[in-house]
């Protein structure tokens, strides 16, 4: 009962941007008894941070542990992994486009825009409850860690791309490849198209 609601904290935390709060929750679960839910909300706080600094390592690290704990799970698991990830594009997409229009309100140059083509966000198992808090909270790009716009559009531009490649290859380096989740994650597209 502790666990469920520590659990439900975390990831209300997650989603709210209060990483350090989730960390400690999910961490305190692992430390009574080891879940893959704890250890897969890990791994979204971590991936939710990318934008701060964080390493695709750790990410991948906590998703393996979940993977391992529950593997009759490994498929809930990774359709929920593969959904955050598509979550992370699209929020970076966003910012970026958000970014490049505060820009052109400053009459500054601009050399690009994303666009982003393809793809469903995957629908994930409603009737799995051990991982109910996810599938309740976090669906949207809500709890995504904005990036750092101080340093220029053009290094914000080629940061993000080389986050997309990054998660790209998480997912394909750590997922079955024949899942609907991760036929649907690589229908996605970024495309960046010179303007200005």
């Amino acid at each position: 009962m502790l666990d469920d609601l520590e659990l439900y904290l975390a990831a209300s935390s997650l989603k709210r941007k209060k990483y350090s709060a989730a960390r400690e929750l999910y961490l305190k679960v692992n430390a009574r008894n080891e879940s893959a839910e704890a250890w897969l909300g890990m791994s979204f706080c971590k991936l939710y941070q990318l934008a701060e600094g964080l390493k695709i390592d750790g990410v991948i690290e906590c998703f393996k542990k979940a993977k391992l704990i529950n593997p009759t799970l490994q498929t809930t698991i990774e359709d929920a992994f593969i959904k955050r990830c598509q979550i992370v594009k699209i929020a970076y997409v966003n910012f970026y486009n958000e970014a490049l229009k505060q820009q052109i309100k400053e009459n500054k140059k601009v050399t690009a825009t994303l666009l982003l083509t393809g793809g469903q966000l995957q629908e994930e198992p409603s009737d799995n409850k051990e991982f109910r808090s996810f599938v309740e909270l976090g669906n949207k790009g809500d709890g995504v860690a904005n990036f750092d716009l101080t340093a220029g559009m053009d290094r914000f531009l080629e940061e993000i791309l080389f986050k997309f490649n990054e998660i790209d290859n998480a997912v394909r380096m750590n997922v079955d490849k024949a899942s609907k989740a991760f036929k649907a994650y690589f229908q996605m597209e970024i495309t960046v198209i010179k303007i200005g």
